[in-house]
């Protein structure tokens, strides 16, 4: 009697070989022991939980017609419509290991996710005791696998192909890569129809999914149709370029009646797939045309940058092929149509050879030892600008931090804070006007009620300063910023973006510190403008050959206008007062997202930034107009630094051309030693190719011959 027929050990709680049970295994047999075939004795002592026909919640599992890595595929009957389909069913059932259930839910996830005619239609996705399932329609005329002698023909191969190709291309469309074509995965129904199946190691390429990463587990069997970027653990794998790699090798397959990279082990086939050209395809078959061999090496091309740019191009040549017109792949780039001649031109290619290899060779020489030094000087360059421009934000930071404590005071004052809840526009009005007398370094005062309403403002006299009077700025981000702080702050003050004042029209940066009550509560807010010159630090910087300015956000000019992201210069020598100047930049925008991650206000906008807080660009263009009239609107090389947790930083840049001029004169050296070696080579090599064409009968000879075969 066999184990899977002993009655006691049908009814165990055990399994005598492997250990503890679930108590709803069929026959009282662990996983292990089901799948054992040499553990039943003949078919009648197979358990009734496997035999088929069977109940599977709501089908009717008729038949096996397969299995792979991941599931089982049986004909079934959905029962509740009398309905033949495909039920693929998890391999391991409710003992499946994490990866194996996502694996399977992806392939029923991304399969679904695709419309297309040639991509196999999912029905149903479920689960029945702790087996995931989905139901597909049946494909009834097998595997490509099973049918590859019937499209052995050049044009059904081609055809086939284009078809599989485009079904692909859809998948790709949707940003979903197969990873994992291959003839067992190309299905036909009763039409002869062609269908892309098992998305199981497909991958989303805008997601990162660690459990879709191709290991050695998960390539063992199909390893001669992946890419052999796929198997570089340094590679980039995931891209449609994999794919298009697949469907070359199998359309390889079908011409040659083999794969183009068979070896007896995986090791073997990775090391050729990554080494080795495959053979083109009109050697192993006359009746293969040159052009479909040129699509097919396409897409085995090593580099993945030189393989079709999508499987819908691939479509396309092959479609070409089968009209009799060209594939885009077969156009002759220069490099080809200069390899043809030199094929013609035996002995002259090799003194073009030899004078060009010697020419390179000087060159090289020449000119390595100066890129080198001028490498060396921009990085210097770069690197010490971008020094100085975290030496002249902190400047500028201690300048403001200075202006803060100035604001603060102020804004702690009985009086003001006296007249501000009495909303006393008359003793405001005074009290501004002495601060203005005590604070020297700052010309511009202006107090606001909490809606943002002006009550106050010196100098009183400027153009615009009535027409003002009571007007709400409070979609200003001034106001925004410093009604946002916490009335428990150290020393609370804001450095807004700079705005167009509607004063002098000028564009100007504000510090604002709330005045509050006894309560705590805001009354209003005391704002102190700092116009766009150089009374916010030290930009001495500037010379012939380095510049330092300093650039801030700019805010919106009116309550509709949307917030803008844009900088614009707040100090520089060739800008005028007030003026703006976009300044365009990646390092910069870099720099401000950093700023704006770290969401830095109050006393924390004074604090000195980390070190991290610095970027540099070797290709700055300076906007100014009137630089670029002399050509200094770059290239620079330029540093940018934070001014804190501000939304302001400092450029110091460099001209790039003025960077490397200390190397001009070696640079003349070099070219006139390359120069003069390159012009005696050229002389020897014409020589030569006299002495040649004075042998008339040789010539001759030469000239009657034809051409080697392209």
């Amino acid at each position: 009697m066999s184990f899977a027929t002993d009655p006691t050990l049908r009814a165990a709680a055990h399994c005598l070989r492997h250990g503890a049970i679930s108590p709803h295994a069929p026959a009282g047999l662990c996983p292990r022991c089901l799948l054992d075939p040499d553990l039943f004795d003949d078919v009648d002592e197979t358990p009734e939980s496997l035999r088929l026909p069977a109940r599977f919640g709501a089908y009717e599992l008729l038949d096996k017609l397969g299995e792979g890595g991941m599931g089982i595929v049986y004909r079934a009957r959905q029962v509740s419509i009398d309905r033949i389909v495909a039920l693929k069913r998890i391999r391991d059932g409710e003992f499946a290991d994490a990866r194996a259930r996502s694996y399977f839910q992806r392939d029923a996830k991304y399969a679904a996710r695709l419309e297309h005619p040639h991509v196999i239609p999912i029905y149903d996705v479920g689960e029945h005791d702790g087996q995931l399932y989905f139901t597909m329609k049946l494909m009834s005329g097998g595997t490509l696998a099973d049918a590859a002698a019937r499209f052995a023909d050049p044009r059904r191969a081609a055809q086939l192909v284009g078809t599989v190709a485009r079904a692909v291309h859809v998948g790709h469309l949707a940003r979903i890569i197969h990873r994992d074509l291959k003839p067992e995965n190309i299905l036909f129904d009763d039409r002869d129809e062609p269908y892309v199946a098992d998305f199981g190691v497909a991958k989303r390429l805008d997601r990162d999914d660690p459990g879709c990463s191709t290991t050695t587990d998960a390539i063992v069997g199909t390893a001669c149709y992946m890419a052999p970027e796929q198997a570089d653990p340094q590679a980039a794998r995931d891209t449609v370029a994999a794919d298009v790699w697949s469907l070359g090798v199998i359309l390889y397959e079908l011409l040659a009646g083999r794969r183009p990279f068979d070896a007896p082990t995986l090791h073997e086939v990775l090391r050729r797939a990554a080494e080795e050209d495959p053979e083109p395809l009109e050697r192993l078959r006359p009746d293969v045309s040159r052009d479909l061999s040129t699509v097919c090496l396409t897409c085995l091309h090593k580099d993945p940058r030189r393989r079709y740019i999508s499987a819908e191009a691939l479509a396309d040549d092959l479609d070409r092929i089968l009209r009799g017109a060209p594939p885009a792949a077969r156009r002759p780039s220069r490099a080809e149509r200069v390899l043809t001649w030199c094929r013609r031109h035996p002995s002259s290619t090799a003194l073009l050879g030899a004078a060009a290899i010697a020419r390179v060779t000087l060159t090289i020489l020449a000119f390595a030892g100066l890129r080198a030094q001028a490498q060396a000087r921009r990085a210097e360059v770069l690197a010490a600008n971008t020094y100085a421009a975290r030496a002249v934000a902190g400047t500028v930071l201690a300048q403001l931090d200075e202006y803060a404590d100035q604001i603060v005071t102020e804004a702690r004052a009985p009086a003001l804070v006296d007249a501000l809840a009495r909303r006393d526009d008359a003793a405001l009005q005074a009290l501004s006007e002495g601060i203005q007398a005590r604070h020297a370094g700052i010309a511009y005062w202006f107090v606001l009620d909490t809606e943002g309403a002006l009550r106050a403002i010196v100098p009183s006299d400027q153009p615009g300063t009535a027409r003002d009077w009571h007007r709400s700025y409070a979609f200003r981000d001034y106001f925004r910023g410093a009604m946002a702080l916490a009335p428990n702050a150290d020393r609370p003050v804001y450095v807004s973006r700079a705005y167009l004042s509607t004063t002098d029209q000028r564009y100007k940066v504000a510090l604002v510190s709330p005045v509050r009550g006894a309560d705590g509560a805001p009354l209003g807010l005391l704002a102190a403008e700092i116009a766009t010159d150089r009374r916010l630090g030290a930009l001495d910087l500037s010379d012939d050959r380095r510049l330092a300015v300093l650039t801030v956000r700019r805010d919106r000019e009116a309550a509709t206008e949307a917030l803008p992201d844009e900088h614009i210069l707040l100090a520089h020598g060739g800008v005028a007062h007030g003026e703006r100047v976009l300044v365009e930049s990646r390092a910069l925008r870099r720099l401000t997202a950093r700023r704006d991650e770290a969401g830095l206000a109050g006393r924390d906008q004074l604090r000195l930034p980390p070190p991290s807080w610095v970027e540099a660009d070797d290709d700055y263009r300076d906007p100014v107009a009137t630089l670029d009239r002399d050509g200094a609107g770059g290239p620079w090389l330029a540093g940018f630094a934070a001014v804190g947790g501000t939304e302001l930083a400092v450029i110091v840049q460099t001209r790039v051309d003025h960077a490397a001029a200390l190397d001009a004169t070696p640079l003349r050296v070099q070219v006139a030693w390359s120069v003069g070696g390159a012009v005696l080579l050229f002389a020897g090599l014409l020589a030569a190719l006299r002495t040649t064409r004075s042998r008339p009968a040789e010539h001759a000879s030469r000239a009657k011959a034809p051409p080697p075969p392209v």
